[in-house]
């Protein structure tokens, strides 16, 4: 009796100590979710039809600010963007056939992981409801990153999915996503969602625009099941940072890419340079592909009629000291992070007028680089949103909107939107703006004596994976300007006076550059730094 008693107890054990099964969810669901970057302090609502039965899925952002319709079928063959442009809907179509690889460009964004290598990890509480929750961990290259999923206990419902990455050795982070699903029906679709709008039956072709830019930062998210024992580099990055390919032909485009950017950065480090560079998660982008979602089209300064009206330059060149810092004072709000949205020229322009702000009113307040991408649209001199503009045309149509809102008012969303300008709530109006001639002492004092600097420059690829130190590269262009920053200070390199530097502050995140900062050489105007120099002055109300 005793004997069975105990073999009733450890069969209990057995089945009570048992994993629950891991979930498995089908190729067709209808999702509603929030997607959050903590760090970039964005939390974007979507809501997701997927269905690779029928190849074919829709992906609705903001509550429709933007949407994403993928149709690959005999009938259209074809995705759709709808974005909005100041006040109204625009589409944009790109048909399969025109782009390469097909394979590749036919790929659908799954919003739920494959939970294949998962390991079941235990039970906790998320938003007030009981999960269990499996895991994945890699360390490659001093990083680990951390994967966790959580579903509801009884239905398997999915609740949370959560990345994040940490350097072992400096314990820093260098990125965390987090969804929180509200919604989840699987093995069914809204079929109205796939329904080609109306706005889509007469597509823009006026306006120049990069294709799926928020999708492209989502769909990389979760790591691919992968062999435990592939020991690849192309695998271990792919593990890191969360990549994800829906071909094997897109698997081996990515990783020659990677391949090859690997080997310029190995070959950039080796040599001692005077900056280094890092791998990160570009590195399986081509520079073409970073300059279209990340870059401006490219401006001539040297044909620039603009740039030799409302010239400033001073009556008296002061003795300058032999280094100054805009951020000592306090005049420079903390690095922030564009996302996948081409409206760095905002942010450039915002640190302008942040400046300006500090200097009239002794106080730092932080305006709304969502204002710029908004409402510009119908300003005399045309800014694209996402898709770019040049600071003197924001400066003017600010002037011409009547002012600017402060970020707590208009927070920054990383899509276009539609104009949510308030008058009552404008935070500052901008009475002028002037740019400023090409001469390293000019700008200086300009620097000096008017405050940070919105300023433009030649992006090339050693650039976007710069992460500290001296940055010099003389295949960059002193004329053909592709990316616009905040100039906020000068110096000498550790003190050397054969290293001057700009010190320039950049909106791609604290996980770029030394802090999201980087320092160029002021020798020979390198790639272009002044050559397009403007700035604000803010009316005194």
């Amino acid at each position: 009796m005793k004997q069975l008693i105990l073999f009733v107890l450890i069969f209990a054990s057995l089945v009570l100590s048992a994993d629950p099964p891991k979930p498995t969810y089908s190729n067709k669901y209808h999702t509603e979710f929030i997607f959050s970057l903590p760090y970039a302090g964005l939390n974007e609502p979507y809501v997701v039809d997927f269905d690779e039965t029928k190849s074919r899925e829709n992906i609705n952002i903001y509550n429709g600010l933007v949407r994403n319709l993928y149709l690959y079928d005999a009938t259209n063959d074809a995705r759709y963007e709808i974005i909005i442009t100041q006040d109204k809907q625009s589409c944009f179509k790109n048909p399969v056939d025109h782009l390469t690889p097909p394979k590749e460009a036919k790929s659908l964004t799954p919003v739920i992981p494959d939970l294949t290598d998962w390991t079941y990890t235990g039970a906790k509480v998320r938003r007030g409801i009981q999960c269990n929750y499996w895991s994945y961990q890699d360390t490659q290259y001093n990083t680990t990153s951390y994967y966790e999923f959580y579903a509801e206990v009884n239905s398997n419902q999915p609740v949370q999915y959560w990345m994040t990455g940490v350097d072992v050795v400096f314990g820093s982070h260098y990125d965390e996503y987090i969804l929180d699903y509200y919604v989840f029906q699987d093995k069914t679709v809204d079929e109205s969602a796939f329904v080609v709008p109306d706005v889509c039956k007469k597509p823009e072709t006026e306006i120049p625009h990069v294709f799926g830019r928020n999708v492209m930062q989502f769909k990389n998210l979760f790591p691919k099941s992968i062999n435990k024992q592939a020991n690849s580099r192309f695998d271990r990055f792919m593990s890191q940072f969360g990549k994800k390919y829906n071909s094997r032909e897109e698997y081996l485009s990515r990783k020659n890419i990677f391949e090859n950017n690997m080997k310029k950065i190995e070959e950039h480090n080796s040599q001692n340079k005077g900056y280094s560079m890092k791998m990160n998660k570009y590195a399986d982008l081509s520079f073409d592909e970073f300059r279209s979602l990340y870059l401006l089209p490219t401006i001539d300064a040297e044909k620039h009629e603009q740039l030799s009206q409302n010239l400033w330059e001073p009556e008296t060149l002061y003795s300058l000291p032999e280094t100054f810092d805009w951020r000592k004072y306090g005049a420079v709000s903390p690095i922030k992070d564009q996302a996948t949205c081409g409206s760095c020229y905002a942010f450039s322009v915002i640190g302008a007028l942040e400046g300006q702000h500090f200097l009239s009113h002794g106080k730092l307040l932080e305006f709304s680089e969502q204002n710029v991408i908004d409402c510009m649209w119908n300003a005399p001199h045309k800014s694209w949103g996402c898709d770019g503009s040049e600071q003197w045309k924001v400066f003017d149509g600010l002037m011409n909107l009547g002012g600017i809102m402060s970020e707590e008012d208009y927070p920054y969303l990383g899509v276009t939107g539609y104009c949510g300008f308030d008058k009552t709530k404008k935070a500052a109006t901008i009475h002028s703006y002037y740019n400023v001639s090409n001469d390293e002492q000019i700008v200086m004092q300009a620097l000096y004596q008017m405050g940070p600097l919105a300023v433009s420059y030649d992006v090339v690829s050693s650039n976007v994976y710069y992460s500290g130190g001296y940055y010099e590269d003389d295949t960059c262009s002193k004329t053909s300007l592709n990316h616009a920053v905040l100039m906020v200070g000068w110096g000498n390199y550790q003190g050397d006076p054969t290293k001057p530097y700009w010190l320039i502050k950049n909106s791609w995140s604290t996980h770029w550059g030394d802090e999201g900062y980087m320092y160029i050489s002021r020798k020979n105007n390198d790639c272009g730094f002044t050559s397009q120099v403007t700035y604000p002055i803010l009316n005194r109300d």
